[in-house]
């Protein structure tokens, strides 16, 4: 009589090694995979929206979402602390801005829009003329930063932005500005910075 197993034996150590290989070509395969993508990752250049989202923790906030920041003046070293929200982005009118008496003599070739802001004091001491608005910014759809109107002692009705003379403790306010955005182009993104961050700026997404 025969015997068999041994060649079944065989075939189960035959079996054992091509899997063992499929195993080892997956693998390697994988990492391949792997390498090319990280290659891949490291060629490709950091954009306006890495770069903004870099600030806020890796992320652009949206609009009504308060974040807090150090508030700086270099020119008498004056340190606070903000809690600061992008509330709105909505379009004006060129007639609103006649009505407050203003007409920029490029106001034919550009739409106004006003940013509507939040500050609240959740520092330790009140802030004397704080020009809590000036740093607000809006930058486009095209990555340009708009221009801001720039009104005096003149108010836009529908955009009132008058900063408080002083800013206490636990104070809140609401403070509009008026930003000239080229005729055809769409705001993109609110951006505030103070002081020594003004190169990294904490952005808000002008769309909700």
């Amino acid at each position: 009589m025969l015997n068999r197993r041994p060649p079944r034996a065989a075939a189960r150590s035959g079996t054992a090694l091509v899997c063992a290989l499929g195993v080892t070509l997956l693998a390697l395969v994988t990492a391949g995979c792997e390498d090319d993508t990280a290659a891949s990752g490291r060629r490709q250049p950091a954009t306006r929206a890495d770069m903004a989202a870099d600030s806020e923790g890796g992320k652009t906030l949206r609009l009504g979402e308060p974040t807090s920041v150090t508030y700086k003046r270099g020119s008498d070293h004056m340190r606070g602390a903000l809690r600061v929200t992008a509330v709105s982005v909505r379009k004006g009118t060129r007639a609103e801005l006649r009505t407050a008496g203003v007409e920029p003599s490029d106001v034919r070739t550009t739409q106004p829009y006003y940013v509507t802001m939040t500050f609240e004091n959740i520092g330790e001491s009140s802030l004397h003329y704080p020009f809590l608005n000036t740093p607000t910014g809006l930058e486009d759809t095209g990555g340009v930063d708009d221009q801001p109107l720039i009104t005096g002692d003149t108010e836009v009705t529908a955009c009132p932005g008058k900063d408080p003379d002083d800013f206490a403790v636990g104070a809140k306010i609401s403070l509009c500005k008026v930003f000239l955005v080229p005729n055809g182009i769409r705001p993109s993104v609110v951006t505030y910075s103070t002081g020594d961050d003004t190169k990294r700026p904490v952005g808000w997404k002008a769309t909700r």
